[in-house]
């Protein structure tokens, strides 16, 4: 997928270069739109549940998604602290701050129906679904099928077309 945080030019003015954060927050949303959960998936009151570590940086931007709709379902931007309530979330965006408990977080994960998310290399490449990367001025990401099979999540086949490599 290709999302280039450049300028647009409109009636003679250029637009302000889109944040790289508020980037991945747009492609966190997308990764949403192009999933499917099992049917037996509880979604309390309605709420599609994205949770984040407080003291991520990606914080305040995922916190802009809170509200917006998927599917009929408002998005619930949680900040979850301790790997014990990650079973309620229907994705979960992991970042260097969740590096040192990323073991704990897949081990309380299971084959929970979680999309978990990650610009994190190393939590990227250590059975996250989604892994972001920047490649030049250029957004990526690549997809572990085998870890969406086992979280029993339905990625479109949209979606995988346009992840750079899909395992």
């Amino acid at each position: 997928m290709q999302l280039l945080a450049g300028c647009l030019v409109a009636g003679g003015v250029a637009a302000a270069p889109v944040p790289e954060f508020e980037l991945k927050a747009a492609f966190v949303y997308n990764f949403a739109l192009f999933t499917d959960w099992p049917a037996e998936t509880p979604f309390e009151a309605g709420m599609l549940n994205l949770c984040v570590h407080p003291y991520s940086a990606m914080r305040p931007a995922l916190s802009s998604l809170n509200d917006r709709m998927i599917k009929g379902r408002k998005i619930a931007v949680r900040q979850l602290a301790l790997p014990d309530g990650i079973r309620g979330c229907h994705l979960f965006f992991a970042d260097a701050a969740d590096r040192e408990r990323w073991p704990q977080i897949r081990k309380a994960l299971g084959n929970a129906p979680v999309l978990t998310i990650s610009d994190d290399m190393e939590i990227g490449h250590d059975g996250s679904i989604v892994s972001l990367s920047s490649e030049g001025s250029r957004i990526v990401f690549d997809i572990d099928l085998r870890a969406a099979r086992n979280a029993r999540l339905v990625l479109s086949s949209k979606l995988l077309r346009l992840a750079r490599s899909v395992q």
